[in-house]
């Protein structure tokens, strides 16, 4: 075994957690876009001043150690599980190319996987998360008032039952296949063609911050639709308090056909200005990461 295995799932959980403390605020903004006006034809008349002062009258933080714990478990195992399941594929296929079709699927592949494992044992966090950024929204006798994340996860547990941190775990995990089959090959095949046909030195940041802006884009656009979904299942409550879906088919139908397409594109500005300076901090700090294991 290589006796570095643990620098990819070191290298991840320090990219995407150093990234998350700088691009929270805008988490929870998109948060709050993708919950305004849900199910109501007049919901593109609510001003984007109206919805930053909901955001931040929780805190603009509001959350931070759900989406830390999240991410240290998710980032840990979705990058370290991808670099090592590439790895293989590329070892035993002599002919593995990440441009040909064949390579591109299992590249694809291998990154989906990675995202549903990472997926599936971050969800209780993402649960957790998504309340804690949402309990402004809701009536002051309907808020929860998680502490912290670990006090969220005790309680959802201890008060609706353990399978209730699985709530959405549907559209989380595609969620997370999306972002990680996006973002993730994305932003090698980038670096490799910058820096094979490019030109570009491989260990430049500016090579980095250049493929990263391309994967970040990639995983914006597809994944803003499936998180628009995530974001309505969780945050709902019991019946006859807010909107309240029986699947998340029937959350895509109602969102398309009260709100139109454009309701499942909703918070996407939001979605990017996040998920870009998220994208580029978490590779160049992941890249520095690995540089700096490497020559341990």
């Amino acid at each position: 075994m290589d006796p570095k295995w643990w620098a990819p799932f070191v290298a991840g959980a320090a990219g995407d957690m150093t990234a998350t403390i700088f691009t929270h605020p805008m988490d929870v903004v998109k948060i709050h876009l993708q919950l305004t006006g849900e199910l109501s034809k007049q919901s593109k008349s609510r001003p984007l001043s109206k919805i930053l002062s909901s955001a931040s009258r929780g805190g603009i933080y509001r959350g931070i150690s759900a989406s830390l714990l999240r991410q240290s478990v998710f980032a840990t195992l979705r990058h370290g599980i991808y670099f090592h399941l590439n790895r293989t594929i590329s070892s035993n296929d002599t002919t593995h190319n990440a441009i040909s079709l064949k390579g591109f699927g299992l590249t694809l592949a291998s990154a989906a996987l990675a995202g549903v494992i990472g997926a599936v044992i971050a969800n209780p966090a993402d649960v957790v998360l998504i309340r804690m950024q949402s309990d402004p929204q809701w009536p002051a006798h309907a808020q929860r008032r998680y502490r912290h994340a670990f006090h969220g996860v005790y309680q959802v547990a201890t008060q609706e039952g353990i399978g209730r941190l699985w709530r959405g775990c549907t559209p989380t995990v595609v969620r997370a296949v999306l972002v990680t089959a996006s973002q993730v090959p994305s932003y090698h095949m980038a670096k490799s063609t910058l820096t094979s046909k490019g030109g570009l030195d491989s260990t430049s940041v500016s090579t980095h911050l250049l493929a990263a802006s391309i994967s970040a884009i990639s995983a914006s656009v597809a994944t803003n639709p499936v998180d628009v979904v995530k974001t309505r299942i969780i945050n709902m409550q019991k019946q006859g308090r807010g909107p309240h879906y029986s699947s998340n088919v029937d959350c895509i139908v109602r969102t398309i056909g009260t709100e139109g397409m454009s309701g499942l594109y909703k918070g996407l500005l939001a979605t990017m200005s996040r998920l870009v300076p998220h994208t580029l901090i978490l590779w160049v700090v992941q890249e520095q990461v690995l540089s700096a294991a490497a020559s341990l």
